[in-house]
Order: structure tokens, then sequence, then C-alpha cells
């Protein structure tokens, strides 16, 4: 699979997910961040990311999540 493969995939999981947690109180959607933290870090392990590296790649990703969900939220309102 080739890089801008893998990177549409990924971008259109985190909309599905971001398009999800939108539609969710702001109460239960930490628990979802949570989620794609863990499997965010796991994945960037196994492809041979430091244990650090991870963590930052995963807060990363997490936090363009939430941004996504935010531009969700704005288009609504």
């Amino acid at each position: 699979m080739s890089v801008e493969t893998a990177l549409a995939q990924l971008l259109r999981m985190l909309r599905r997910r971001a398009l999800n947690l939108a539609a969710l109180p702001d109460d239960e959607r930490l628990a979802h961040y949570d989620l794609i933290r863990r499997s965010c870090c796991g994945a960037a392990e196994q492809i041979g990311q430091s244990p650090d590296n991870a963590a930052i790649t995963a807060n990363s990703v997490v936090e363009f999540t939430r941004a996504m969900v935010g531009i969700i939220e704005a288009r609504r309102g």
C-alpha cells in the first residue's frame, strides 16, 4: 500500500469518527478520544516508532480529530 493510499484511508476514517463524535454530547466524547489515542499509539509502535514518538503521534491525531469535530459543529450551527 502506498503512503498516499494509507493517508487517504486514515483521513476517511477520522472524518467518519469526527462525524459520529459531533453527534455525541461533550461528556461522552472523552472515552472515544481515548480509544483513538490508544489505537493510534499502538499502530505507530507497530510500524516502528518509539513509545514516546508514538504517544506524540497519537496525541496529534486526537487533536486533529477534535479540530474536525469543531469544524463540523461550526458548520451545523
